[in-house]
């Protein structure tokens, strides 16, 4: 799968059990903060609110992942829908997959009901993820 971002997530001391293993819900952190950090990176966050919720997401654990490892998050929009869109996520050490995590988010306004997705947000992801809008 391609991911067009990607960037470095460190582990803490605090993400980690007494036997070192990182603790599952920390993946959840990880790519919240990859996730940050991706639409900043295509500058969409310059007030640094986020207009979207979590609606969903499902974590894929496939090796352990440990203090001292220098970890990275791969970053991708899959699909953006009218007042959703699907991301995924790979969780990595290197060249070894630590998990793979797939979220849906939804865009909502200050009452947290659903609203459309902005054409500026939009726009730029669409152009980033060079997504053809559906026909």
């Amino acid at each position: 799968m391609l991911y067009r971002f990607v960037t470095e997530v460190p582990l803490r001391w605090v993400d980690v059990d007494s036997e070192g293993v990182v603790n599952n819900a920390v993946y959840l952190s990880l790519v919240e903060q990859a996730r940050f950090l991706y639409f900043e990176h295509l500058g969409l966050l310059a007030d640094r609110k986020v207009p979207f919720v979590l609606a969903e997401a499902t974590v894929r654990f496939l090796r352990p992942g440990r203090l001292g490892m220098r970890t990275e998050v791969a970053v991708a929009v899959r699909s953006l829908g009218n007042t959703s869109f699907r991301m995924a996520y790979e969780v990595r050490c290197g060249i070894e997959v630590l998990a793979e995590v797939q979220a849906a988010l939804v865009f909502v306004d200050g009452a947290l009901r659903p609203r459309p997705i902005p054409d500026d947000w939009r726009q730029a992801i669409a152009a980033f993820e060079e997504l053809v809008p559906p026909a």
